[in-house]
């Protein structure tokens, strides 16, 4: 990733996104094309709006004081790619086991999208008591499984899960604090690179006199089989 800058990436998706859906509301106001399409030109002109302002914090990233957030998010993104991978092998056992057992009891499990929906607004603390009390049966097996799958979800995800989250935030919070007060800390490229210790004009690397020799060798080769070939054509 050393080699490949993510903010020209994101820049040229936003002109893309832009310039489509531009053409598409010009298109729009003409009455060219049907009015189903307004759907996809406000979502495109919307997204792109959307990186245009995100694309804005790469400018305060030349600022020493104001990159905490990119430098943070940069830093902890690798972790929290791994750390969701696992979490969410954990939540879609928990939608799968609400969908399935209280499907049939309760309005907020009656799809998967919508256990998915009812378990990440309860993961954020909205909305408890109600999930709790709007059960259809209210004794038997399915209401004493129903307490017992609830309380477990809340507290090993708002416990647990969320508080491992922000602390692998943190910590990356931390390092980028620690290297503005020591000093910038070296990429991967710049430490592979350091790893030799000859200096330009060493034979270790490729030298224009030694390019330009190699290439006039194949160039008198390449010569003097074309002037073979004539002679035997003759």
């Amino acid at each position: 990733m050393a080699f490949v800058d993510c903010w020209y990436v994101m820049i040229t998706i936003n002109d893309v996104l832009i310039i489509v859906g531009s053409c598409l509301k010009i298109q729009l106001e003409q009455s060219i094309i049907d009015g189903e399409q307004y759907d996809l030109c406000s979502t495109l002109l919307g997204t792109g709006n959307l990186l245009v302002w995100a694309g804005v914090l790469r400018y305060l990233g030349f600022f020493k004081k104001y990159n905490i957030l990119i430098l943070t998010m940069r830093k902890a993104l690798p972790n929290i790619l791994r750390f969701l991978s696992c979490a969410l092998l954990l939540y879609c056992g928990f939608c799968f086991c609400g969908w399935v057992v209280l499907g049939p009891h309760h309005i907020k499990f009656r799809s998967f999208s919508m256990t998915s929906e009812c378990l990440f607004a309860l993961m954020n603390g909205d909305d408890m008591f109600a999930t709790f009390a709007i059960m259809s049966v209210h004794n038997g097996i399915i209401w004493w499984f129903s307490r017992i799958y609830l309380y477990l979800f809340l507290i090993l995800f708002i416990y647990c899960v969320i508080s491992l989250f922000l602390s692998v935030i943190m910590d990356s919070y931390e390092t980028i604090r620690e290297i503005h007060e020591k000093g910038i800390e070296p990429s991967d490229l710049q430490v592979f690179i350091s790893e030799c210790s000859d200096d330009a004009s060493s034979t270790a690397y490729r030298q224009d006199d030694a390019r330009r020799k190699r290439w006039n060798g194949f160039s008198n080769c390449f010569a003097f089989l074309r002037r073979r070939s004539g002679y035997t054509a003759i």
